[in-house]
């Protein structure tokens, strides 16, 4: 490990053309939808592909650099810390950090070690620390610092033995201790984690009184690995091992803990091997997506790891900073949530060259509309980046992150999601009998992917539903998307078959066909789409973030958005927060908003109305008044 300055330097070898080394022992032991998985584990096949890059930086941050070279000893380090404190193969342990380069090394120590990984966000663990631990078999928990005062006061009772604490000021390199500092640039709910003086005096208080507990700085776990003789194992693993635990994000209902065995992750590796998707050796990966989902984990990880590229892990940001991030930081290869492209367009041109260097602008986890494709391209384009806006990128537990838009036509691409990775993804849109139905159609989403989870943990009730095998023996996953094949063979996933309801006349309606439907010289820049059941019957309303050089008055906009869209009222958002489980627009949140909302009258006047136990409250207001 060193510390420099690492400047954007590719060496100009295509991903496609990296020459693999195998170990000898290696074998083939198992074949998904033609997908060869080898008896290795993660790490070493992420290793099996960078015998020649082994001066190539595996991570920067903020100026801290490791290579693939010296990826095996600072992995092994943390295997032997985490056995001086006694973690074995059958243990759980839960992972509860921000993206960091301690947070991916773990991964791969546990992965190497056969140990499940527990990857929980902090949220969830602070409001139910013993639904995610005792009950998942854990009794040790690594946590950042700053999230350890929001669940000091269960840790006893849900037996934990183990604390092993983390700061962001690890691996940091003496002249940028000063990075996270400026906490007044932070969304204020993280300000209220990492800018709490009093509570963190509390809980070191509270941690004195906690006898059966050790706490034990990360530091002092690695010098007792130290002094271990442990090497690194070398060698075949069984690719059925249950290896990691994480959790859907929570917007359908309590959050599921979904299981991956050692041969997913695998799988998504080999999926990609040989591919050239214009990417080389070297490049720079933006991470900001928390290894807590399995997009920040697999794809923005574990398959550029693989290709070789340089990981430069994002801890803690704000949307509202992306683009300058994005270009200070000169990364190559992005996954981020659209919303932070759009703050970004909102935000305005930086210059004609901030992001000359980025090759693969991507999205994933929500859809996005056209009019938004149009207006980040317009964006993107502006900022000197030659590549447009690619859809995809997210990875489901049904597999189903493995369509991407890597083979569109970049001339002609919009918000199609893309192509199943062939020949390995097979996609199918279905009726509600199970029927496939024609291309142009809509339907139901089925995909079969080797990467797919395994199954929910202790729930055969929903990996019944969400898993099912055909009669030819092929392992289906129910995405619960409504999607539609386009005649040139690509995808459009629509949204959630959820997102509905049932009209007058008993015909559904799909919110996300108004969302779609969004002009791009509208005065809107993100919308929602929402239905409040009332007793006078669904209530469509929509609510709106408002372009930054919008010149229409509110009430313009009100009675335009209402007779375009069919609306029955509008609200305005200065911006749309994001759910801090998911990085992504809090649909639950939008959904409970029930005032505030506006829709037209007569020429002086419009309502001003709220939702409350079914029933919709009107008042008469002047359009002068709308705020």
């Amino acid at each position: 490990m060193r510390y420099m300055a690492e400047g954007n330097k590719r060496l100009q070898i295509r991903t496609g053309d990296i020459r693999r080394r195998l170990p000898e022992w290696a074998k083939v032991v198992k074949t998904i939808n033609g997908v060869d998985i080898y008896n290795l584990n993660v790490f070493e096949n992420i290793i099996s592909w960078n015998h020649e890059n082994l001066d190539t930086p595996a991570y920067d941050y903020y100026g801290t650099i490791i290579t693939y070279g010296e990826l095996p000893d600072k992995v092994n380090e943390y295997i032997c810390g985490l056995r001086a404190i006694g973690v074995t193969e059958e243990s759980v342990v839960t992972l509860c950090l921000p993206v960091s380069i301690e947070n991916m090394l773990l991964l791969l120590a546990l992965n190497c070690m056969g140990t499940i990984a527990n990857n929980v966000n902090y949220l969830f663990l602070k409001s139910d620390l013993d639904l995610y631990t005792r009950q998942k078999g854990s009794d040790t928990i690594i946590i950042l610092d700053a999230f350890l005062p929001e669940i000091v006061d269960s840790l006893e009772n849900c037996h934990i033995k183990n604390v092993i604490i983390t700061s962001l000021l690890d691996y940091l390199p003496v002249d940028n201790q000063h990075v996270f500092d400026a906490l007044s640039k932070l969304p204020s709910k993280l300000r209220e984690v990492f800018d709490n003086p009093d509570k963190k005096m509390e809980c070191i208080h509270k941690m004195a009184k906690l006898k059966d507990v050790r706490f034990i700085p990360m530091g002092e776990m690695l010098q007792a690995g130290t002094r271990s003789k442990a090497s690194l194992y070398r060698g075949p693993v069984d690719v059925e091992r249950d290896i990691s635990y994480s959790y859907t994000s929570g917007t359908t209902g309590r959050p599921k803990c979904i299981v991956y065995k050692e041969s997913s992750a695998n799988a998504f590796i080999e999926m990609h091997a040989g591919l050239f998707l214009k990417d080389y050796v070297g490049e720079r990966v933006f991470q900001t997506i928390p290894l807590t989902h399995a997009t920040g984990e697999r794809v923005s990880g574990y398959l550029q790891m693989a290709k070789g590229k340089t990981l430069v892990p994002v801890p803690i940001y704000n949307k509202e900073s992306f683009g300058i991030d994005v270009a200070q930081l000169r990364c190559n290869w992005i996954v981020a949530a659209p919303s932070f492209y759009l703050a970004a367009v909102a935000k305005g041109i930086i210059s004609k060259t901030a992001w000359q260097h980025v090759t693969r602008p991507s999205s994933g986890g929500e859809p996005v509309t056209k009019a938004n494709v149009e207006l980040i391209d317009r964006w993107l384009h502006a900022n000197g980046c030659k590549s447009r806006f690619a859809i995809g990128g997210g990875a489901a537990e049904d597999g189903s992150g493995t369509i991407f838009t890597y083979f569109m036509n970049e001339e002609t691409k919009t918000n199609e999601t893309g192509y199943p990775l062939e020949p390995f993804i097979h996609a199918k849109i279905v009726d509600e009998k199970g029927s496939v139905v024609s291309k142009g159609k809509r339907g139901y989403l089925e995909i079969s992917s080797p990467a797919a989870a395994d199954r929910y943990l202790n729930d055969p009730t929903a990996s019944a539903k969400r898993w099912y095998y055909d009669e030819n023996g092929t392992r289906w996953g129910v995405t619960g998307d409504i999607a539609v094949q386009n005649e040139d063979g690509s995808y459009s996933i629509l949204g959630r078959a959820s997102d509905s309801f049932l009209d007058r006349d008993g015909k559904t309606v799909y919110l996300f066909d108004i969302e779609y439907s969004l002009g791009v010289n509208d005065p809107v820049i993100e919308w929602e789409i929402t239905a409040h059941e009332t007793d006078e019957g669904p209530f469509v309303v929509g609510q709106v973030v408002l372009k930054a050089d919008s010149r229409m008055a509110l009430s313009e906009v009100v009675e335009l958005l209402c007779e375009k869209y069919h609306l029955d009222a509008v609200k305005f958002y200065e911006k749309f927060e994001n759910s801090d489980v998911t990085g992504k627009r809090d649909i639950i949140k939008l959904k409970e908003d029930k005032d505030g909302y506006y829709a037209p009258y007569d020429n002086e006047h419009m309502y001003q109305i709220s939702f409350s136990n079914s029933r919709v409250s009107r008042y008469i207001i002047s359009k002068e008044s709308v705020i």
